[in-house]
């Protein structure tokens, strides 16, 4: 019989709750790495979430889809004012000729980079800031060379001098002087990097890049007895001596300041009339009479002085040209001020005393104005300047990102019905903005006009051979803002298609934020939410049996509720969304 040997039974392993620490931190450790490496490779080719361009939300687009959505939805924004300054002058930059073009393949490749860096902690805590706060990039401004330097050198022309070699006059030795130039390449150089940085609403000072230039050689040594000379422009005479002559005519430079104070002395704007049409009667009056101007004509005067002085002449004419007004109050009955063209009215019952009193001091600005055909009419050049010195008061205005305290909240409302009876009426337009997000107080999206003096402007042509009086009208007990176009009515019809919205965006949830001066619990709404729209509509103009038709696209951005809530108030958590199937 075989007998069997059994080995000895081993004892079991018995596990420690170290081990078990170590082995949950394993699998933590793991499922910790996993997670890094499916987030990193998910955004291999994308922009990390919450990452912003230009108020944008581009978070979880790969850099093509992140240029395509800002090339289709950012607004345009006109640039913003440019002063050059050299010795203590200032030019305008006639900005208004000048294009440009956000880099957006530059800034959507800043915002890829963002928590790229390729250290590890330092790109985990940059993702997890714009997950947490966001982060927002700014577009930077691009513009284009050509019409840039040729803006520059017409403003150059003024500054530049030639140097002057070493010369007698009058027995004296006069030394020998360098000349200026201007270093345009340099001048746009500071100009960009301004740029760079700037806010939309501000105004750039740049200082231009003046450089001298050396004196040409000492030419033979001429005499000069000079004699005083007299000075002859509209009434004024004045008698320079020669020691006075030879200061001016050393440089043009000098020339011409000189004859600018002269002009700014003399010269005086024209200055048009203001009219109020009765519709019952037909008849027009003067509200404010119109007043003939004159203007100083400088490059004539150069030449003029220039000769005088040079041929010692005892006397020289500056030539003073009359300017008439456009709408001159003697020739009423020649602008065919007969009827009514147009009118529009909008509604903002409801608004505060504040926004209230900014509608009607906006809409007295534009009482009996009067356009001449061809003419274009701008918002900001009546307006000129929304401030409190011009009467304005604080109310709401839209500022960025969100709506706050500002002057002249309420002013839109005047360009916004405006712009209604101007395009009602089939008139050209001209410049045009709509608002940021939808605002109830213009009702139905896709037909207001936001202004913000100097950049932002509303404008519009009278394409009539007649003259248009405007005529705002408000009735501040219902809330009822009316503008009337009176001349005389085209032979054409307006029609107007329905709206057509498309790409509409839901709001974000809201947003809370805890404000120390409200009570536990206590909750205030200071943003409603609002959904982004594109919105189209199409405007048929029938003229002459010959119909034409244009389109009026309007792109808002969807705005989220906001609430103030007081310290340590429950904040709810916002549904999730459901994903189209």
């Amino acid at each position: 019989m075989r007998s069997t040997t059994l080995a000895p039974a081993q004892a079991p392993i018995r596990r420690t709750a170290l081990d078990m620490l170590a082995l949950s931190l394993l699998l933590l450790t793991s499922a910790l790495f996993l997670l890094l490496a499916g987030w990193g490779l998910f955004h291999t080719y994308r922009i990390y979430p919450g990452i912003h361009i230009d108020g944008v939300a581009v978070g979880g687009l790969t850099r093509s889809e992140a240029y395509r959505l800002l090339t289709e939805t950012r607004l345009p924004f006109p640039l913003p004012p440019i002063i050059l300054e050299h010795a203590g002058e200032l030019w305008t930059l006639p900005t208004s000729q000048l294009s440009t073009q956000p880099d957006f393949l530059e800034t959507v490749n800043r915002a890829y980079l963002y928590g790229r860096s390729g250290l590890l902690l330092p790109d985990l805590s940059a993702q997890l800031t714009a997950g947490w706060r966001g982060v927002h990039f700014a577009s930077r401004l691009s513009l284009p060379p050509e019409p840039l330097t040729s803006a520059l050198s017409a403003v150059a022309a003024q500054v530049e001098r030639p140097g002057i070699a070493e010369r007698r006059i009058g027995g004296r030795v006069v030394a020998a002087q360098p000349g200026l130039a201007v270093d345009i390449p340099a001048t746009i150089e500071q100009l960009r990097q301004q740029l760079a940085t700037a806010l939309p609403q501000g105004t750039l000072q740049v200082p231009m890049v003046v450089r001298p230039t050396a004196p040409p050689e000492p030419a033979a040594v001429t005499q000069t007895d000079a004699e005083p000379l007299l000075l002859r422009l509209s009434n004024l005479q004045l008698s320079l001596a020669p020691a006075e002559v030879e200061r001016l005519t050393r440089t043009p430079a000098a020339l011409r300041s000189y004859l600018e104070e002269l002009a700014a002395q003399i010269d005086q704007r024209p200055r048009d009339a203001r009219l109020r049409f009765n519709p019952t009667t037909g008849a027009v009056t003067v509200l404010s009479p119109s007043q003939p101007g004159r203007a100083l004509e400088i490059e004539a005067s150069l030449r003029a002085f220039t000769e005088a002085a040079t041929s010692q002449a005892s006397g020289v004419e500056l030539p003073v040209t009359p300017l008439a007004p456009a709408v001159d109050m003697n020739r009423i009955a020649e602008m065919g001020l007969r009827e009514l063209v147009i009118s529009s009215q909008t509604s903002f019952a409801g608004s505060s005393a504040s926004r209230l009193r900014n509608v009607e001091v906006a809409a007295q600005q534009f009482e009996g104005v009067v356009l001449p055909p061809g003419e274009t009419f701008s918002f900001n050049e009546i307006v000129r300047d929304v401030s409190s010195a011009n009467g304005f008061e604080d109310s709401l205005i839209i500022w960025g990102d969100r709506t706050a305290v500002g002057v002249g909240g309420g002013v839109c409302q005047v360009s916004t019905t405006l712009f209604r009876a101007a395009y009602e009426g089939g008139f050209p337009i001209v410049e045009r903005y709509n608002h940021g997000y939808i605002v109830d107080w213009y009702g139905e999206p896709g037909l207001d006009a936001t202004i913000f003096t100097p950049t932002v402007d509303f404008r519009f042509r009278n394409d009539t051979d007649a003259y248009l009086l405007i005529d705002p009208e408000v009735d501040s007990a219902n809330g009822i803002l009316v503008v009337n176009f009176y001349g005389t009515r085209p032979a054409r019809t307006v029609t107007l298609g329905a709206a057509q919205i498309t790409d509409r965006i839901e709001p974000e949830a809201p947003l809370y934020t805890v404000d120390e001066k409200l009570e536990p619990g206590q909750s205030q709404q200071v943003e409603w939410q609002k959904a982004g729209m594109t919105v189209v509509i199409t405007r048929t103009i029938v003229e002459n049996d010959i119909p034409r038709t244009d389109t009026l696209r309007s792109q808002y951005q969807p705005w989220r509720a906001v609430y103030l809530v007081g310290p340590g108030t429950p904040i709810p958590t916002p549904e999730p969304k459901e994903e189209a199937p």
